[in-house]
């Protein structure tokens, strides 16, 4: 290997086929032991030589003759072979090493016709990537056919994205990381819409997993209830203004009948509250839509007299606190009644230190982020407490607020050039990796970016889990073939 030139970022390596000993996305050191550039490959080509053209017709047509011999009396052809199959390698500088110190900024560059060039392995790059770090580990998959561990260190206090084509195995690497943050005794609670997670108690034989004695489901209606007094005024004219699309007109005349009624009974209950509207003087209008909005919330099932205690479901465990929100037998409706309650209420409980920090698993978030009280929670997560990870196969429809805060991004295949360029201008490495490598990768690979991994790319397969999952797609041509066979 040969380092052909360099510009920018970019670096171009000589090489020859018999090279190749490395898949695209690996990295390669180009230097000595004591200092070098930490590449990663991106794409491999073929060298443009003057005459490139003129040459391959000629092979073209030598091959489509018979019974002619071409006069090669010095074995030059051989040679002359061997050269024309070249290769360029494109890699992209990830950090110049001097001395076991990493820097960015560097102008230090390698001897081009002299420097070494070694594949280095999976522990070294986890060193690199830890940034010193090395409590909290998990393993997350693989790097080079070797183990590769993360620390969960680097997703505290931070927002992260998984986002990727549906069955490139998003869902998976969240599990992963629900089960990792668990194991440490961190609390985690998931917004589950397809009912991914309700099993994660059991491993994939059938048996008890490491999280069946920390695991609970809530059911919006049956055993998790809200009451509109824990909810409060604002919350409440929150998710008709947000969630029911009510007008500011009959806003305030609901308002102003909360207030009326609280005053006198102190506690507001959702069906005092419709009778004080049928009751109370108003336009007609003003008034159908205002019970319609109401009765709506009460078929729901969710709001009742007495609210689940949510601040005892969210106390810390030993063994790690997972809990489920069921949100997939919901309406649409109802399950962003259900979000937005959570969120408020979590936002109120972290504030005042009721509870401790904890991740929030936002799976399928493209159903109901809103500008609500996300925007409100990303702002000021790091000082209640609140981690979010989005989950989602539709990186357009996440807001630019939550990208511009994102910390780490874990990058499935994706072949859709607007989603790649939007999750490439909120990422601090360059646009043409982001490109390349999310295309080429299979299911189960991913990209993973940001501070988890020091900013220093890592194209990682993400290991098998032993816990049950129920995200799995399911055929129909596979139970016939079954059945046809057995006839």
């Amino acid at each position: 290997m040969k380092i052909l030139h360099k510009k920018g970022d970019s670096i171009e390596i000589l090489c020859t086929p018999t090279e190749l000993n490395f898949e695209i996305g690996d990295y390669i050191k180009i230097g000595d032991e004591e200092r070098y550039l930490l590449t990663q490959v991106i794409d491999v080509g073929y060298v443009d030589f003057p005459g490139e053209v003129e040459d391959l017709l000629r092979d073209l047509v030598v091959d489509g003759m018979e019974n002619v011999s071409v006069l090669d009396p010095y074995n030059t052809a051989s040679l002359s072979m061997m050269v024309r199959e070249a290769r360029t390698v494109t890699a992209k500088v990830r950090a110049v090493v001097d001395r076991g110190v990493s820097s960015h900024t560097s102008p230090w560059l390698p001897n081009r016709y002299s420097a070494r060039f070694e594949k280095p392995s999976a522990g070294f790059l986890e060193e690199m990537t830890a940034g010193g770090e090395n409590s909290l580990l998990f393993e997350a998959g693989t790097v080079c056919g070797e183990e590769f561990h993360l620390s969960l260190s680097r997703l505290d206090g931070s927002l992260t994205i998984i986002t990727g084509k549906k069955e490139s195995g998003k869902s998976h690497l969240a599990k992963i990381l629900v089960e990792a943050i668990a194991s440490f005794g961190g609390t985690v609670l998931i917004f589950d819409v397809n009912g991914e997670y309700l099993n994660l108690d059991k491993t994939v034989d059938g048996g008890r997993s490491r999280l069946a004695g920390s695991f609970t489901v809530l059911n919006p209606g049956q055993n998790f209830t809200a009451s509109l007094s824990d909810m409060g005024l604002k919350t409440f004219l929150d998710i008709l203004e947000h969630v029911y699309l009510t007008p500011a007109t009959s806003l305030r005349e609901l308002a102003r009948v909360w207030r009326k009624l609280e005053f006198k009974t102190r506690h507001v209950v959702l069906h005092e509250l419709i009778e004080a509207v049928e009751k109370e003087p108003m336009n007609e209008a003003v008034r159908d839509a205002i019970l319609s909005r109401l009765q709506s919330i009460e078929s729901s099932g969710f709001i009742a007299e007495k609210a689940s205690d949510l601040v005892a479901l969210l106390q810390k465990r030993p063994s790690g606190n997972v809990l489920v929100a069921n949100l997939s037998n919901l309406m649409p409706g109802v399950r962003r009644l259900v979000v937005e309650y959570l969120l408020s209420r979590l936002s109120s409980i972290l504030s005042q230190n009721k509870a401790e920090p904890l991740f929030l698993f936002a799976e399928e978030a493209h159903l109901y982020l809103r500008e609500t009280y996300w925007e409100d929670l990303v702002t000021r997560m790091r000082h209640i407490g609140l981690f979010p990870i989005f989950v989602t196969n539709q990186p357009d429809t996440i807001p630019e607020l939550v990208y511009r805060q994102a910390d780490n991004i874990f990058l499935f295949n994706f072949t859709n050039d607007n989603d790649l360029e939007r999750i490439a201008k909120i990422t601090k490495i360059d646009s043409e990796t982001v490109r390349i490598l999310a295309k080429k990768m299979p299911p189960r690979h991913c990209l993973v970016l940001g501070k988890v991994v020091s900013d220093i790319p890592v194209l990682l397969r993400v290991r098998p889990s032993s816990l049950q999952t129920l995200g799995k797609t399911k055929f129909f041509f596979k139970k016939v073939d079954a059945v046809q066979m057995k006839g």
